[in-house]
C-alpha cells in the first residue's frame, strides 16, 4: 500500500515538475484595445475558467490565445517543428 501511494505521489512531482519546465519564465507587459464583444467573451472565459481552476489568470488565457492563432497562420512552421 505504501510503495503505491510512493508511487502515485512521485508521478505527480515529476508532472509537475514537467509542467513547470515546459512555462516560459520571461514575460512582458502589454496593452491590448478589445472590442466590447471581444472584452465580453474575454471575460466570461476568465470566469468559467476561474471556477474551474482558480491558478487561472487573464495573462494565461491571452498568451494561449495568441499562440493557437500564431499555429494556426502558420501550420507550415509548426509542421518543420515537428519534424525536427
Amino acid at each position: 500500500m505504501n510503495k503505491a501511494v510512493k508511487e502515485e505521489k512521485e508521478s505527480k512531482v515529476k508532472k509537475s515538475q514537467e509542467e513547470s519546465e515546459a512555462k516560459p519564465t520571461k514575460k512582458i507587459k502589454a496593452t491590448i484595445y478589445l472590442t466590447e464583444e471581444a472584452e465580453q467573451a474575454f471575460a466570461e472565459l476568465y470566469a468559467d475558467r476561474y471556477v474551474k481552476d482558480r491558478k487561472t489568470d487573464r495573462s494565461m488565457i491571452a498568451c494561449e490565445a495568441i499562440l493557437d492563432l500564431y499555429k494556426k497562420d502558420n501550420p507550415s512552421i509548426i509542421e518543420e517543428s515537428a519534424q525536427s
